[in-house]
């Protein structure tokens, strides 16, 4: 933000009144309100607002907002042109259904590994029990030992088989558990691409600008429009050596650009703790206790932050003040002082000095 006046001027107001006296070789101090305040300048806001930028590269589809609609939380506001995602989108969803398929237990593929172990199985059935017979008839001599090996070679071998079926049925599951698993992964992705595509609100506000119209060309992070949410802030910078100055419930005269003639009050709510380092200014929030009927976010202010109020101060003229604390009295006795708030033309008395005592101006 460009600033209209520069950040940091402070002003000390000492009464009125004060300004019309002319220096003389003696006087008293006198008794003035004094008040001090520190120059800010800023603008208005909305506490929550918040910028509409496109999260993928494209052109704009369709705009359904203009400037001053009100929004609703998760309205969709911006379309951007996504036929490629939804190509990709649809042929994903393809591919993740035939997945589920696959291995769900109508799968081809599973279904005749299965079918195939039923068969060994029963093979394995039949070689066991001819087996066991052989070793029987073997006892009694009634076959050979040949022939009893032949029977468990048969077996051993119907056996190894249905063992390498079923660690290939678990071995087949598991890859088609796996092609699952990632062209769901795939899908998702491209439904959050496709999500991307269409920009909603994140809460409800007004939108106060659209920097986009419909057809254009977008790169990702450009900003589409801006969006106000919240209440009515006065965002002001302050300088470095004026922060420490501020608090919390301090009182400011504000002047908006859009009402030049007015002067409205302001209360201080917020002290950012950061350095903003575009506006090399600490940044202070303030809210309005006379608001107009008609504000517009984005209006330039200038503010004066009172940070000094007393009433019944005691001062004296500037140049009646001698190395900073001393005043020279009638008697011609230098007298110390505690200097409180000073300027050109006058310094304020915290101690020292009382209005019946009278000073003499330095030759």
């Amino acid at each position: 933000m460009k600033v209209a006046y520069r950040i940091g001027i402070r002003c000390l107001v000492l009464g009125i009144g004060l300004i019309s006296c002319k220096q003389q070789d003696k006087t008293s101090p006198v008794k003035r309100n004094i008040e001090e305040a520190v120059f800010a300048n800023g603008s208005v806001t909305q506490k929550e607002e918040y910028l509409l930028s496109a999260n993928t590269d494209g052109f704009i589809q369709d705009i359904i907002i203009e400037e001053g609609d009100s929004v609703r939380v998760n309205e969709l506001l911006v379309r951007i042109n996504s036929d490629a995602s939804e190509a990709q989108l649809d042929e994903a969803q393809k591919v993740y259904s035939d997945a589920r398929r696959n291995i769900s237990s109508a799968s081809p593929q599973l279904s005749q590994i299965k079918i195939q172990i039923g068969q060994v199985q029963e093979q394995v059935s039949l070689d066991k029990k001819n087996y066991d017979r052989y070793v029987q008839l073997r006892l009694l001599n009634s076959v050979s030992q040949l022939e009893l090996e032949k029977a468990e070679l048969q077996y051993k071998n119907s056996l190894s088989t249905l063992q390498a079926l079923e660690k290939n049925l678990i071995e087949v599951r598991n890859t088609l558990q796996l092609n699952e698993e990632r062209s769901l992964s795939q899908m998702r992705f491209l439904q959050i691409a496709k999500d991307y595509s269409l920009l909603k609100s994140e809460r409800d506000g007004v939108v106060l600008n659209v920097y986009k119209k419909r057809g254009e060309l977008i790169k990702k992070g450009e900003m589409i429009a801006k969006i106000g949410s919240g209440a009515i802030v006065l965002k002001m910078f302050v300088a470095e050596e004026d922060i420490s100055k501020i608090a919390l419930g301090q009182q400011a005269k504000i002047q908006l650009n859009t009402y030049p003639e007015e002067i409205f009050d302001a209360t201080v709510t917020n002290i950012l703790p950061a350095f903003d380092e575009t506006e090399q200014s600490y940044v202070v929030e303030a809210r309005l206790k006379n608001a107009p009927e008609k504000l517009f976010s984005g209006t330039q202010l200038q503010a004066n932050i009172l940070v000094i109020n007393r009433r019944d101060g005691l001062v004296i003229p500037t140049s009646y003040l001698l190395k900073e604390k001393y005043v020279l009295l009638d008697n011609g006795q230098q007298k110390q002082i505690v200097v409180g708030n000073k300027n050109k033309e006058w310094v304020e008395v915290l101690s020292g000095l009382t209005e019946k005592d009278v000073i003499v101006a330095p030759k």
